[in-house]
């Protein structure tokens, strides 16, 4: 007898849509037949008039554990990522202590397993100077590593003697090394140029980093890349003249990929003057011309995958830039309504094939991390990770029905069609429509596959 069986379901997968029956013993799917093979099992769900698909993978996410955990920690973080059929969570190094070290990344590990409800990966951070960590910290089960190419406050940038260095260093590791793109000098001018113009206003946000920022560091980073045979990853790309790069780059056979966010998506500059504080983000908002742009690249697969890019901070914290808009934090909410705006906005409205959508929201993710098949697909002998989405289901984002901890979003008010009805991490249910039925520490940490251990 079967543990769990979820019936009727149209089964989406990143290759084919198909009616069938997924059947799962302990962590893994088991089995998958027609509708009308109806085999035994403990439980079993009608999926009926609904998608399954394979667990959605978040691979761009702040979740603050451990050390800011008064704007988010690691169960309410997962918790919103539950509600937002998220299986697992690639989680990026901007906490503290900062894992750059092994012994950091130990010790964020065991604080935030007791608090995870769905599956989580960990990134660690590239620095100056933890060259000597590097290995150790893949050998602990790093999923990949991240660089900061302007300046951040919360991880030391890299110059580029030392960013090209360590896309060599991770070259023929399999290592990917995902990458902020702004060039420092122009985001420093420009944001200085704005402050003494006294142009402060939420409008005037994305004129303190403009569009050239982040496409000549995209042209410089690919460059290295090509030059070292290294794998890299353009982080939260806003620009379509960025992507454009990246598809040049990867037709000259250079390792490369390229995410975007929903925000990039679904917002623009001109929603700046309604949002305030709670738009601003960096890379900016950019213009609806981009927005369309960065849609045709979407339909168009030139789009790896999207993450959310969740950075959330305390309403005080956004507040700092109410007179001064350079004076915010950067950084959005948006773990929760990632995927479900992304399959209202392109397969409702601009006609993403749903099969592009699954590749969007998991596999392709999965692939480049090195999680795949176990994560990303449903089929025998992967994890049983999967959503249920109701895509006819319309819902109203508000504050009661977030799970962040700090109740604001960009998206508050919003009418979405797409409805998450239940998230399954490993075979067992951790979100039922509207409610975290998961229990804390129940979330896995999860280590790539790299070659050696194929």
């Amino acid at each position: 007898m079967y543990d769990l069986c979820i019936k009727n379901g149209d089964i989406a997968n990143p290759d084919e849509i198909f009616k069938g029956n997924i059947y799962i013993s302990g962590d893994k799917v088991a089995k998958i037949t027609p509708c009308e093979i109806l085999l035994p099992s403990k439980t079993t769900i009608d999926a009926s008039g609904n998608y399954v698909m394979p667990g959605f993978i978040d691979p761009h996410a702040h979740l603050n554990d451990p050390g800011l955990t008064e704007s988010e920690d690691f169960y309410t973080g997962t918790c919103s990522a539950a509600a937002g059929g998220i299986t697992t969570v690639i989680e990026h190094p901007l906490t503290f202590p900062l894992p750059s070290t092994a012994s950091n990344l130990l010790n964020k590990i065991d604080t935030v397993s007791p608090k995870a409800i769905v599956d989580f990966c960990l990134m660690g951070a590239c620095t100056p100077d933890n060259y000597d960590e590097i290995g150790k910290m893949i050998g602990i089960g790093a999923i990949a590593f991240k660089a900061f190419m302007p300046y951040s406050v919360e991880i030391p940038q890299v110059n580029d003697g030392q960013l090209l260095d360590h896309i060599e260093s991770l070259s023929g590791k399999g290592i990917v090394l995902t990458i902020h793109c702004e060039n420092d000098d122009i985001v420093n001018w420009y944001t200085e140029k704005m402050i003494r113009e006294n142009r402060i206003l939420p409008i005037n946000y994305p004129h303190g980093r403009p569009e050239i920022a982040e496409v000549e560091a995209i042209n410089r980073a690919a460059i290295f890349a090509m030059e070292t045979g290294g794998k890299i990853n353009i982080a939260h790309c806003s620009t379509a003249r960025g992507v454009e790069i990246v598809t040049y780059y990867k037709k000259q056979g250079v390792d490369i990929s390229v995410e975007t966010c929903p925000h990039y998506l679904t917002l623009n500059i001109n929603d700046l003057e309604k949002l305030g504080v709670f738009g601003v983000c960096n890379p900016p908002l950019r213009s609806e011309n981009i927005v369309d742009q960065m849609w045709n690249h979407v339909l168009s697969g030139n789009i790896d995958f999207i993450g959310s890019d969740h950075a959330t901070y305390t309403f005080e914290e956004k507040d700092a830039g109410s007179d001064n808009i350079f004076k915010t934090p950067a950084g959005l909410t948006g773990i929760q309504t990632c995927f479900p705006l992304i399959f209202d906005e392109g397969v409702n409205k601009r006609k993403l094939d749903i099969k592009d959508f699954v590749k969007l929201s998991s596999t392709k993710a999965a692939k480049r991390y090195n999680i795949f098949p176990g994560k990303g697909l449903i089929e025998v002998g992967s994890d049983a990770d999967m959503v249920i989405f109701d895509s006819k289901k319309k819902w109203t984002v508000k504050e009661n029905l977030l799970f962040y901890k700090q109740k604001w979003t960009p998206y508050m008010d919003r009418e979405i069609t797409g409805w998450v009805d239940k998230t399954i991490v490993r075979g067992n249910i951790v979100y039922d429509n509207g409610h975290i039925v998961g229990e804390q520490g129940y979330g896995k940490f999860i280590k790539p596959i790299l070659k050696k251990d194929m």
